[in-house]
């Protein structure tokens, strides 16, 4: 038999503020632990995502995104008191009696109806104080009385007590496009964190902490098979799942970017360019995590400010989970004028950072023609040997925590170029429906586009604020010219012809450290792309491998060359695209980030 409406969301209010009550001075202030670190945080949260306008999840996709954000915001910093499953689901009946729900009338549900009825349980609080229940027998009582009022068990209440902090995540943007010539799925996420303090003592109270946001986007193939948790999931499904891992990463960072949540700890030792510092596994600290180095200081006014003198790495981590732990130690970047009992303040990144490469590096091309009859095309290519410059885009992933090596990264990437050499294009394929009598004059090109698609492993030490590094990787090299079907420039079929061959790369680089998050540098390198008669031809997203059927050799592409260029090395703290998302995020399932 369903209980009248209105006494259950009665009872559900006061069993979610009930659970929040805390034990007076959980939670340090962030100036409070300015000078004796950081102090472990209780967390609790709903099960329960939080959507504004007319964003419907289905069940698959709420598990989804559960499981990742959940996973991403579980983090060894914090302790996590989860609250029970019936206020999980009375919480969500609540929010389901309306219809559409903007983010401004989705906080203001919030304070509206969950805040006054954490305010009230709050004054319990008081009341426990003010009888002065302090010994153990005292306060089961107390709470077994608190329970029995309110229809629950007093060790569902034991679970949660001792939470002074909340989260809620919530989703205000989702779309999800299908391509079919790419045979791809995209998932676009916009969404965050509501955060809140719950404040016991003579004022009890609830404070928003703050609205962390970030949008996101993931892409899959629509022709592979995916599975999550050994479940099967559709693609799409499965590219929301991705966008929901990217998503979690970034709020993971926003997260420990606020004051109450970073970690911050007193220098203990100082060996030239090593400190050693109380923090370790414990608190989730990982190899190469960087750490600000200073001092804490008081304006006449009042203010509590950090003053920087430098920054470090942390070189080993120490297993500090039980009392007598050793300590962790961090190598100098940038060193100042330091001391024992300096602070160190995290700086917290996504350990993915992104590199621009400049380059200059030789290619070759060999005059030939190429012929496919079913496609109704004939390429010339004229010759050219020389140098040209390209942009590396980068991705460098930092698995120093899972290779136990400082300073390794896994890197994927791109570079984009051109080569200044003559091609033409014949095309005679009239039986297509895009084809037009002006199709038969040849289309003459200048340039032609050359890309590289890489993946490779880097090594980097640090010498001080200077850095070496070492680079290897694979690569797809890719020749492409191409013309507009039709003869109409905006509205006609945009064809692509390219040619692909693979080979190598080695780089090694010298680099400084501008600051924290920022290299600069040079390298030099070799590179080797063989010639290979392997092409295709793409109407728009649409591809088709060709075969040479002219007879005659067909041009050729080749680079084994010297490359050399600048380096400039950043370390975001979020992306919106980032496809190591899962694999780090995930990794925390097995304890390996």
């Amino acid at each position: 038999m369903k209980k009248p409406k209105h006494h259950f969301l009665k009872n559900t209010f006061a069993l979610f503020a009930l659970s929040l009550v805390l034990l007076s001075g959980t939670g340090t202030p962030a100036r409070a632990q300015a000078t004796t670190g950081y102090t472990r945080k209780s967390i609790s949260y709903p099960t329960v995502i939080l959507t504004t306008g007319n964003i419907r999840l289905t069940q698959n996709e709420e598990a989804l995104f559960t499981d990742a954000i959940n996973t991403g915001i579980q983090i060894a910093r914090f302790d996590y008191n989860p609250l029970p499953e019936d206020i999980h689901f009375s919480f969500k009946a609540a929010l389901s009696r309306e219809s559409s729900i903007t983010e401004e009338e989705l906080e203001k549900h919030i304070a509206g109806s969950l805040v006054p009825e954490i305010i009230k349980i709050l004054d319990l609080h008081k009341e426990m104080r003010a009888q002065n229940l302090l010994t153990e027998a005292q306060r089961n009582s107390f709470i077994a009385l608190k329970a029995k009022e309110t229809g629950v068990t007093a060790q569902q209440l034991e679970q949660i007590m001792n939470s002074s902090y909340l989260y809620i995540p919530f989703i205000n943007k989702y779309s999800s496009q299908k391509n079919d010539d790419k045979k791809e799925v995209s998932a676009s996420l916009s969404g965050g964190l509501f955060w809140y303090h719950i404040i016991a003592g003579d004022d009890p109270r609830v404070e928003k902490i703050i609205k962390l946001t970030s949008e996101v986007s993931a892409t899959v193939d629509t022709e592979e098979s995916f599975t999550v948790g050994g479940k099967g999931v559709s693609p799409r499904e499965y590219a929301f799942w991705s966008a929901a891992n990217t998503l979690a990463m970034n709020l993971e960072i926003m997260t420990r970017e606020l004051d109450m949540f970073k970690l911050s700890a007193p220098v203990a030792e100082i060996l030239r360019r090593k400190i050693r510092f109380p923090l370790g596994s414990a608190e989730g600290i990982r190899l190469d995590d960087p750490f600000f180095v200073g001092e804490w200081y008081e304006s006449g006014a009042g203010d509590i400010s950090f003053q920087k003198s430098g920054f470090v790495r942390v070189s080993t981590v120490a297993d500090n989970r039980s009392p007598g732990g050793q300590l962790s130690e961090a190598v100098a970047i940038k060193k100042g004028d330091w001391s024992r009992g300096m602070m160190i303040v995290e700086h917290p990144r996504l350990g993915i950072d992104i590199a621009l490469r400049p380059r200059w590096f030789g290619v070759t091309v060999e005059e030939g023609f190429m012929m496919n009859i079913k496609e109704g095309f004939v390429v010339y290519f004229d010759d050219y040997s020389g140098g040209t410059v390209g942009l590396d885009l980068n991705f460098q992933w930092n698995i120093a925590n899972l290779v136990q090596k400082r300073q390794t990264f896994l890197t994927f990437g791109g570079t984009a170029s051109a080569i200044p050499v003559k091609n033409v294009i014949f095309d005679y394929k009239f039986w297509d429906n895009q084809w037009n009598w002006i199709d038969l004059i040849p289309v003459q090109n200048w340039v032609a586009g050359l890309y590289y698609a890489h993946i490779g492993y880097l090594k980097r030490y640090y010498l001080g604020p200077f850095a070496v590094h070492g680079e290897a990787g694979l690569g797809i090299q890719t020749v492409s010219t191409g013309k507009i079907r039709g003869g109409d420039y905006y509205d006609g079929e945009k064809v692509t012809i390219s040619n692909y061959t693979v080979g190598v790369r080695l780089n090694v680089g010298l680099e400084y450290a501008v600051n924290i998050d920022w290299n600069v540098g040079i390298f030099a390198g070799v590179q080797a792309f063989p010639p290979i008669d392997r092409w295709n031809v793409k109407y728009g997203d649409k591809e088709i491998d060709i075969h040479n059927e002219s007879g005659w050799a067909a041009p050729k592409f080749y680079s084994y060359s010297p490359s050399f260029g600048i380096y400039v090395h950043f370390s975001p703290p979020t992306l919106p695209f980032n496809p190591a998302a899962i694999v780090q995020n995930q990794m925390k399932n097995t304890g390996s980030n």
